[in-house]
């Protein structure tokens, strides 16, 4: 767990990937650590999605996804378990 007001946030993109990306984006301004995993198959690269791929590199986080998806890397079950236990929140969205 963290200590003081710096989190260790996950933000699960289930059914809105792109609404996701943002909100990732957006917990780093209070300087949280953020991951972004994507657990609702491909990414489909929109000109939304490409923006919140550039949201997600301005802010420094990096996304990771639970399926095959070539344009994201993959997360492994077990890291993905690890990373839920050593969080202190988790955001579905």
């Amino acid at each position: 767990m963290s200590r003081g007001t710096e989190k260790t946030v996950v933000v699960i993109a289930r059914r809105g990937p792109v609404e996701a990306m943002r909100v990732a984006a957006g917990i780093t301004v209070f300087g949280h650590h953020v991951s972004l995993v994507f657990a609702h198959g491909l990414l489909e690269l929109s000109p939304e999605a490409v923006e919140g791929a550039e949201l997600l590199e301005l802010a420094e986080v990096a996304p990771f996804s639970l399926f095959d998806d070539p344009e994201v890397p993959d997360l492994p079950a077990h890291s993905f378990a690890g990373l839920l236990e050593k969080s202190d929140a988790v955001i579905n969205v």
